[in-house]
């Protein structure tokens, strides 16, 4: 008797319908939240501003070193010239270097800036939708991590939070232009047959 009252609780736990025991997934892909809100594109603006101007540094840079390099290679050049051209080059070098040092460094901090800042303001709306769907798990899609998955599926979950980010935002200004609606970052794979 006392081997079946404690298999009696096993049973109950057998008995679970599939319902019961089968997890509520979902797919969050922070690509098209960033394409297709006013509030991601402009969070976002802010990093490509700040990669084109330090490229538009090293651009110049560059071609100050080209232009020596070319006047190095002059023929009319005399030995007193070249030397003091090789030392500009010398120099220009160690600051193309400096500069792309530095411009790392502050993209990166940018970049952590932006999306910490993204993070803040998105995870929360995510835990409420989440909640509110009574999803267990929320995957963070990521290109080439998954290798098949229904489209519309994948991106319902990413919508609904992209409508509340957008309303939860102050309002754009009235020169942004919404985006035309993108895919995610890569579309899934469909499986062969």
């Amino acid at each position: 008797m006392r081997i079946l009252n404690a298999l009696l609780p096993l049973a109950a736990v057998v008995s679970l319908s599939a319902q019961d025991i089968t997890p509520k997934i979902a797919v969050f892909v922070p690509d098209r939240l960033i394409a297709n809100t006013v509030r991601g594109r402009q969070l976002f603006a802010e990093l490509e501003v700040v990669k084109k101007n330090l490229e538009e540094k090293l651009k110049a840079k560059g071609e100050e070193g080209a232009r020596l390099q070319a006047q190095l290679q002059s023929p009319s050049l005399s030995d007193a010239g070249k030397e003091q051209i090789t030392k500009q080059l010398r120099d220009a070098d160690y600051e193309f270097k400096k500069l792309q040092e530095d411009s790392q460094a502050e993209f990166q901090k940018t970049q952590q800036k932006v999306f910490g800042q993204f993070q803040q303001e998105v995870g929360p709306i995510v835990d409420a939708v989440a909640k509110e769907q009574k999803i267990q798990l929320v995957l963070q899609y990521q290109q080439g991590l998954i290798a098949y998955g229904e489209e519309s599926w994948m991106l319902a979950f990413t919508n609904e939070v992209a409508k509340r980010f957008d309303a939860k935002s102050p309002a754009a200004p009235a020169a942004a232009k919404p985006a035309p609606a993108a895919k995610p970052a890569a579309k899934p794979a469909t499986p062969k047959k």
